[in-house]
């Protein structure tokens, strides 16, 4: 278990390190970290630097950092709430309510940096929508929580293309695109602090909660028979995988798989209490995050990736083979 923990933070400081050293311009880690403990240099030798790592990489990795631990915290709260390892953070409708808004946005020509906060809202008005559909006596009905989720979908799915097609503009339309197939490319300091405090409150609920999270996988009447408020819990905790799924939508679009990848090989992996795990899960999810950001942008020949679109080439095959090991028709 020793060895399993050392070897993720070493993928961690790796993916860090890469991620500040590698691009168009290359720098050694020592440069690297020289910039990072000069933020006011003076000096034309180190200001190029100084601005590079500050003001482009910086923001970068912080906020890949923070779409690794949203939806992967997301991912690993739906998966408890639904008892369902096929679970993913986009079956609330954060997904297609943030797609839906951010195509509106850019259709009524609003300003650029008004579109992290349209995704934000979309998402969550989409998930209260999904929530309330998905009340029963009982508590939260899982099978219609995922049944409203793929319908608005569908539904969002239609005005988004609807709205593709009537673009008056080209670049509306290609900007549109690349937003809908996930990256954090010209992310800055600005968009980065309002997600930080979704994200941040959102993990500090799945934290406080943990307790609860343990006894909601064991099936709502065996909680409740535990003394647990089943409905109580299941709102709040869903509350907060859509708070942490709307903030990482808001910088960075549609990018999926994050939320059932890392919460699966963390299971695998780290069989301890609800509280190591959620920690392990968003490590997890944060290497998934930075090393395929890494290649969104090396790889491509003086054109920038898709990051949503890397992901996907590995979520697709890693989900099917998930959907071939369910044994029985309860997924």
């Amino acid at each position: 278990m020793l060895f399993r923990i050392l070897a993720l933070c070493g993928l961690l400081v790796l993916g860090i390190t890469l991620n500040l050293c590698l691009g168009d311009v290359f720098f050694t880690p020592a440069q690297a970290l020289n910039a990072l403990a000069h933020p006011h240099a003076q000096t034309e030798a180190i200001a190029g630097l100084h601005d590079i790592i500050w003001q482009i990489r910086l923001p970068r990795l912080l906020i890949a950092v923070l779409v690794g631990v949203a939806l992967s915290v997301s991912g690993f709260i739906l998966q408890a709430l639904s008892r369902n390892q096929l679970a993913d953070p986009y079956l609330t409708g954060v997904s297609s309510g943030a797609g839906l808004a951010i195509a509106a946005a850019m259709f009524f020509q609003l300003d650029f940096a008004a579109i992290p906060l349209a995704a934000f809202l979309g998402g969550l008005i989409a998930s209260t929508i999904v929530a309330l559909m998905s009340r029963s006596p009982s508590g939260l009905s899982v099978t219609r929580l995922l049944l409203s989720g793929v319908g608005l979908s569908a539904i969002c799915g239609a005005f988004i293309t609807l709205i593709l097609t009537n673009s008056p503009s080209l670049a509306q339309t290609q900007g549109l695109f690349f937003w809908l197939a996930g990256g954090i490319a010209g992310r800055t300091w600005s968009e980065l602090g309002p997600a930080s405090c979704y994200t941040a409150a959102g993990l500090l609920i799945a934290l406080l909660m943990s307790k609860q999270l343990r006894l909601l996988t064991l099936g709502a009447q065996s909680a409740q028979a535990l003394g647990l408020d089943v409905a109580r819990a299941q709102w709040i905790l869903l509350s907060a995988a859509v708070l942490l799924c709307g903030a990482a939508v808001s910088v960075s679009g549609l990018v999926g798989f994050v939320g059932l990848i890392a919460p699966h090989v963390s299971r695998r992996l780290f069989l301890q209490d609800e509280r190591v795990q959620l920690i392990c899960t968003a490590s997890i999810g944060v290497v998934m995050v930075l090393f395929s950001d890494l290649a969104a942008r090396t790889l491509g020949q003086g054109q920038e990736l898709p990051l949503g679109t890397l992901l996907s080439l590995i979520g697709g095959p890693f989900f099917l083979l998930l959907v071939c090991r369910q044994k029985g028709e309860n997924l």
